[in-house]
């Protein structure tokens, strides 16, 4: 095995360190939609703009999809 394939390894979380960062993402969405609500936006239409953009973030190493041709 080789150096970088030793730095590969993954290992499992535990399930402490998993409620943690599930509590961390839940309060931090809480609060995205919270603040847009403040900006009059619908409490519906905010969870959605917020589960997109954690989303977006995810999946941030895909690329982008750009429009070809004249945009007919």
């Amino acid at each position: 095995m080789t150096t970088e394939e030793q730095n590969d390894v993954i290992e499992p979380m535990t399930f402490a360190e998993r409620y943690r960062q599930e509590k961390l993402i839940k309060k931090a969405k809480k609060k995205a939609r919270k603040e847009l609500e403040t900006q009059g936006v619908s409490k519906g239409l905010a969870t959605k703009m917020v589960n997109q953009s954690i989303r977006n973030i995810v999946n941030d190493n895909k690329p982008q999809k750009r429009s070809t041709g004249r945009g007919r």
